[in-house]
C-alpha cells in the first residue's frame, strides 16, 4: 500500500513539473519581449528628446549627446556691415574724423567688416569662441579664447586672445554697437580696433541679491592694437610705418620695448553691478581701470580709468528705452625724448599728457521694428606733446552730435541712417557734416 501511495505521489509531481515547464518558458518569453519593448521605448524617447533639443536650439549646426551631457556648437555665423555715404571733409582728413577701424571712413562705399564667428561648448568644463574679421585692409583674428563654465563659488577663467573688458564699448564687436561708429574717446584711448591682446582673466560673481562682478586680467601690452601702451594702433593687418611706427601719443617719440618683466604687461580691474527694479527697469554701473607700460621710453607708463552707467526700460508692445553714459581719462607718463640723432637738436623732458572725454546716448523704439537714437560726445586733452594739441586729430578739443534712424527688417538684417555733426580744432574748417546709410546682414 505504501509503495502504491509513493508511486502516485511521484506521478503527480512529474505531472506538475510537466505543467510548470511551459509556464516558465512563457514567463521568460514575456520578460524578453518586455525588455525589448523597454529598449525600443527608451530609444524613441532619446530621439524625441534630441529632436526637441534641436528645435529648441534651432541655431545649432551640430550637437552630440554623451550620457547626460549634450555638446553643442551653438553658433556659426557670418555678420557683414556695409555703409555708403558722404562727408564734407575729404577722405585724406578722415583719420581723425572717423578714426575707428569699423567706422564708415570715406565718401562712397565702405566695407566696415565681415565677421566669421564660431562659438560653442567644448566639454562640460569649457566653452570657446573664435571671431575672424575681414575688411578692406585684410583678414585678421579679432578674438580667440576659451572660458570655464563650472568653477565653484562663482569663479570664471578666460584665456587666449580677447578684447580687454574695459567699460562698455571696448569689449563689444561692431555689430553690437547702438550706432554705426565708435565714440571719439574710445578711438583716442583704446585705439581704432579696441584694446586687446593675449593673456588671461579671472572673474568672480558675488552671491548678492543683485549682479556683482569683479574681473582682473593680465595681457601682453605690446599687441599692435594697444595704442595707449606698447602697440602702434594700426588697423586690421595694414599700416604705414612712416605714420605709426615712429611716434606715440602726442607725437612723442617711440621706442621698441619687449616683455622683460611684469612692468611690460597690461593689467585691468573692473567692477560691474546691475540692479533690476521691478520687472521693467534695469540699472547698471561699472568702474574700470588699466595700467601698463607705453612706448615713449623705458620708464613710460599709462593709467586709464573709466566709469559707465546704463539704464534699460521696457514698456508694452515691445517698446524700450535704453541710455548709456561712459567717461574715460588717460594719464600718459611720457619718458624723456630726443628729437633726431643729434642730442643738441631738441630735447623733450619727461612729462605727463592727459586726455579725457565722454559720450552719452539714448536709444528707443520697438523691438523688431523702428528705433531711434541720439548721441552726444566730447573729447579733450591737456599739456602739449611734440605735436600741438590743436594740430593733432587725436588730441584736439572735439564735439560730436549724432542722430540715428534704424529699421530691423528681421532678426537677420537691419538698415541704419546716421547723421554726424563734428566740431574740431585740427581742421581748417572746424565743422564737418557726415551722413551714412548702413546695412547689416547675418547668416547663421
Amino acid at each position: 500500500m505504501k509503495i502504491m501511495l509513493m508511486l502516485a505521489l511521484a506521478m503527480c509531481a512529474a505531472a506538475a513539473n510537466a505543467q510548470d515547464d511551459p509556464r516558465d518558458a512563457r514567463i521568460a518569453l514575456l520578460e524578453e519581449r518586455l525588455e525589448r519593448l523597454e529598449e525600443a521605448n527608451q530609444e524613441r524617447l532619446d530621439k524625441e528628446e534630441e529632436a526637441a533639443e534641436a528645435e529648441r536650439f534651432n541655431e545649432d549646426l551640430w550637437f552630440k549627446r554623451t550620457g547626460p551631457v549634450t555638446f553643442r556648437l551653438i553658433d556659426i555665423s557670418v555678420n557683414a556691415l556695409f555703409a555708403v555715404g558722404y562727408s564734407s571733409v575729404k577722405d585724406e582728413y578722415t583719420r581723425g574724423l572717423h578714426g575707428g577701424a569699423h567706422d564708415p571712413k570715406r565718401r562712397g562705399f565702405t566695407l566696415q567688416q565681415i565677421e566669421l564667428s564660431f562659438v560653442g561648448a567644448v566639454d562640460p568644463l569649457f566653452k570657446a569662441a573664435v571671431h575672424i574679421v575681414a575688411s578692406e585692409h585684410g583678414i585678421e583674428l579679432e578674438e580667440g579664447y576659451f572660458e570655464t563654465t563650472e568653477l565653484p563659488v562663482g569663479l570664471q577663467v578666460r584665456g587666449g586672445y580677447f578684447l580687454t573688458e574695459f567699460g562698455r564699448m571696448n569689449p563689444t564687436h561692431a555689430h553690437s554697437w547702438d550706432f554705426m561708429d565708435q565714440p571719439v574717446i574710445n578711438t583716442r584711448l583704446m585705439g581704432p580696433e579696441g584694446t586687446r591682446g593675449i593673456g588671461a582673466r579671472i572673474g568672480w560673481t558675488a552671491p548678492t541679491p543683485w549682479l556683482f562682478e569683479l574681473k582682473f586680467s593680465m595681457q601682453n601690452a605690446n599687441d599692435a592694437s594697444m595704442l595707449s601702451f606698447l602697440g602702434e594702433g594700426h588697423e586690421h593687418g595694414g599700416h604705414d610705418e612712416d605714420d605709426h611706427g615712429e611716434e606715440t601719443v602726442g607725437g612723442w617719440g617711440a621706442v621698441e620695448r619687449e616683455i622683460e618683466s611684469f612692468h611690460e604687461f597690461l593689467y585691468l580691474m573692473r567692477i560691474a553691478q546691475f540692479w533690476e527694479v521691478g520687472e521693467t527697469f534695469g540699472l547698471g554701473f561699472g568702474l574700470s581701470g588699466m595700467y601698463g607700460a607705453n612706448r615713449s621710453g623705458d620708464t613710460g607708463k599709462t593709467w586709464i580709468g573709466g566709469m559707465d552707467l546704463t539704464t534699460h526700460w521696457e514698456g508694452g508692445d515691445n517698446f524700450f528705452v535704453k541710455t548709456q553714459v561712459e567717461v574715460m581719462y588717460r594719464y600718459f607718463q611720457a619718458d624723456r625724448f630726443t628729437h633726431g640723432e643729434d642730442p643738441d637738436i631738441e630735447i623733450f623732458n619727461a612729462t605727463v599728457l592727459g586726455d579725457w572725454g565722454a559720450y552719452g546716448f539714448v536709444h528707443f523704439g520697438w523691438t523688431g521694428g523702428w528705433q531711434f537714437g541720439l548721441r552726444a560726445e566730447f573729447a579733450d586733452a591737456f599739456r602739449e606733446g611734440e605735436l600741438l594739441r590743436k594740430e593733432d586729430p587725436l588730441r584736439d578739443r572735439r564735439y560730436r552730435v549724432s542722430g540715428l534712424i534704424e529699421w530691423e527688417a528681421s532678426e537677420w538684417s537691419r538698415l541704419r541712417l546716421q547723421y554726424n555733426f563734428d566740431h574740431m580744432e585740427h581742421l581748417k574748417h572746424s565743422t564737418a557734416h557726415s551722413i551714412w546709410l548702413g546695412i547689416e546682414v547675418v547668416l547663421g
